[in-house]
């Protein structure tokens, strides 16, 4: 059974939607956590050792524990391999595959943190330029037919779909058809549906 920690409305949200794509039994033990506009309460001291910065989220499995969103979706892609959420480790994809749950797990993260906190204002972060960032993302996303790895729907499209979704929101990105078209698609997803209802739940 997967135990998955989980804060409403947080960056585990999209966890709560790759375990619905799993189709695995699963239980969600809300976890308190501070946000990043300060609300919220601090998880008990406790929790540090399910995550070292008692953030969400982290799942227990069977007495394994994973933390943060890429090191999960490789461990489950990977755990339950009847889901088909990953390329083979013999496709060809698989390279494209860890390069962007690398890339997702890095740059995408860290240069849209960067820039909407300022710290890009001067000079460049160490991860790269956000007009780098952002050539590579619509080429990736361009390239989506219908998602990344073709008709196989991954754990990656899972993560950048989710990125687009919280980018987008927050006028980080521009609404770009190519973003649009492809959130949109994911967003229509039986298990992204179930998982919206869960965490509104």
């Amino acid at each position: 059974m997967i135990t998955l920690y989980h804060a409403p409305h947080s960056r585990s949200s999209m966890i709560v939607w790759l375990l619905e794509e799993l189709g695995q039994p699963y239980k969600i033990a809300l976890t308190p956590i501070v946000y990043g506009n300060g609300t919220g309460s601090p998880a008990p001291e406790t929790y540090r050792a399910i995550h070292p910065h008692k953030k969400v989220p982290a799942i227990d499995h069977d007495g394994v524990t994973v933390f943060e969103c890429a090191g999960i979706a490789a461990y489950v892609a990977d755990r339950f391999p009847q889901a088909n959420l990953a390329p083979k480790p013999d496709d060809p994809k698989r390279g494209l595959y860890a390069s962007l749950m690398a890339y997702w797990a890095g740059p995408l993260n860290a240069i849209p943190t960067a820039r909407m906190s300022g710290w890009d204002k001067d000079k460049p972060t160490g991860f790269g330029t956000f007009d780098e960032m952002e050539a590579f993302l619509e080429k990736t996303i361009v390239g989506a037919d219908p998602w990344l790895f073709g008709e196989q729907f991954s754990a990656a499209d899972v993560l950048y779909a989710a990125a687009l979704n919280f980018y987008m929101m927050f006028d980080l990105l521009p609404k770009k058809p190519v973003y649009v078209d492809y959130a949109a698609r994911a967003n229509e997803r039986p298990a992204a549906k179930r998982a919206q209802e869960k965490d509104n739940g």
